[in-house]
């Protein structure tokens, strides 16, 4: 099972050790599956601005992405991004093309604004787009 993982889930694994997003990060330590994210992604959590709203040094941050297991795959381009804007919100479209060109059959994200809305779901037929909470209701089915 590849799942690409959204900053916000990462962000949330990060401050709990206990949610439903840690849990993820366990499965893919565990081997049960396979996380990927990207350097867009990365670098939209190591912003100077959030580290700071978080609560953890830049080092701290990079360190938990660096034992998480996670595959990070190169910036997403514009090019890439481009065939998705108008589906997603244009902040967001990364998110899509990340999990395309890394063949994942999953995104997650905590996103109920933009992302787990379900007219965005209905766009991508080939993409479940899961909250953690329905991730681990698949894994465990």
């Amino acid at each position: 099972m590849k799942v690409y993982f959204d900053a916000s889930v990462i962000v949330a694994s990060l401050l709990s050790a206990s949610g439903g997003s840690s849990l993820l990060f366990k499965f893919i330590k565990k081997g049960m599956i396979s996380g990927f994210t990207s350097q867009t992604v990365l670098q939209e959590i190591l912003e100077e601005k959030k580290y700071f709203k978080f609560r953890k040094s830049k080092k701290e941050i990079e360190d938990f992405i660096a034992q998480s297991g996670l595959v990070v795959r190169e910036k997403i381009s514009e090019d890439e991004i481009r065939q998705y804007e108008g589906k997603i919100d244009k902040e967001d479209a990364h998110l899509i093309a990340g999990a395309v060109q890394t063949k994942c059959q999953y995104l997650v994200s905590l996103d109920k604004k933009h992302v787990l809305k379900e007219e965005v779901r209905k766009k991508f037929p080939h993409l479940k787009i899961l909250s953690p909470k329905e991730l681990l209701q698949a894994i465990v089915k």
